[in-house]
């Protein structure tokens, strides 16, 4: 059985990110905090001078090699791609699964294996010399006897000053820990939707998509945003054979059948454009006209003058 990303392909949940941002802004934000997450590992790789376990060094090699995947993803993110996004949602999801697991057993060793009682904790071999040579040197004795340390003298008052504060810590522990597991979770939830948007094409109509109005024409999402774009490289066609505006009016009086919202529509995509409204007397069955401006003449002007001479 050959697995597919076309296999789990969920719809758009939100629409921005966090409601203050460009849904596709809120993405490449997610990455960013990822592959500042990731760079951590480059350093973590000093354990290998000072001592570590397998599993420290397993982490540390793999936060590196996801580091490029990361730098990947900002670049497909940045595409508006909509296969690609959607792999860097499955990969970003995958990342989330295996970084819980990492912190699920952090969690066990840290809550029920570690001994909060106050004693200094070795943590490498290399602590361990240092900490040898210090003792040898009459300049410390060995936090690990037990002998001289916490208030009162005693082993009994260090531990019970050492589990009150753990008492207290573990609760805010906990919850960092969930409220950074749900963040994930809604970050996985912004990526998906951004995937799902240019999946169906729904991206740029979205009410916080940071377009500009030249941007959508240049991407039209409705039948007045495609018209406007075919009447603008009309135009542009004309002027560039000396003969501005008469295709862009003779698809404005021809070809632009519009009535009610839509003929609204079309208004605000020409205005958005640099085109203005001609505003004369009009008699029965005749559409706008539209020019661009005092310098290049009406268009309505310049179809009537072709329609003449060619009668």
């Amino acid at each position: 059985m050959r697995l597919s990303s076309r296999a789990f392909q969920p719809g758009a949940i939100l629409d921005s990110f966090l409601g203050i941002l460009d849904i596709k802004l809120g993405c490449e934000i997610v990455l960013l905090f990822g592959l500042i997450n990731k760079v951590a590992g480059v350093y973590g790789l000093i354990t290998i001078f000072v001592g570590g376990s397998f599993l420290q060094y397993l982490f540390y090699a793999y936060s590196i090699g996801t580091l490029f995947a990361f730098l990947w993803a900002l670049n497909i993110v940045k595409s508006e791609k909509a296969k690609p996004a959607l792999l860097v949602a499955h990969l970003y999801t995958l990342d989330h699964l295996i970084l819980s697991i990492a912190h699920y057993g952090f969690y066990i060793h840290y809550w029920f294996v570690v001994a909060h009682d106050g004693r200094r904790i070795i943590n490498s071999s290399a602590q361990q010399a240092l900490i040898d040579l210090a003792v040898s040197r009459g300049e410390t004795t060995d936090p690990t006897s037990g002998g001289g340390a916490g208030a009162g003298g005693g082993d009994y008052e260090r531990k019970r000053l050492a589990e009150g504060i753990w008492a207290s810590e573990r609760v805010v522990a906990l919850w960092i820990l969930a409220v950074g597991w749900l963040v994930k979770i809604y970050f996985i939830l912004s990526l998906y939707s951004y995937a799902a948007h240019l999946r169906s094409s729904t991206y740029h109509a979205l009410p916080l998509t940071s377009r500009s109005k030249a941007s959508r024409i240049a991407h039209p999402t409705s039948q007045a945003d495609l018209e406007a774009e075919v009447l603008h490289d009309e135009l542009e066609e004309g002027a560039s054979d000396g003969r501005p505006g008469t295709k862009g009016s003779a698809l404005v009086g021809e070809q632009a059948v519009r009535s009610g919202p839509a003929e609204a529509d079309l208004d605000l995509a020409l205005q958005g454009v640099g085109y203005r409204k001609v505003e004369k007397p009009m008699k029965e069955g005749e559409e706008d006209d539209w020019d661009m401006g005092d310098d290049e003449g009406k268009m309505g002007d310049a179809s009537a003058s072709g329609s003449g001479s060619r009668n």
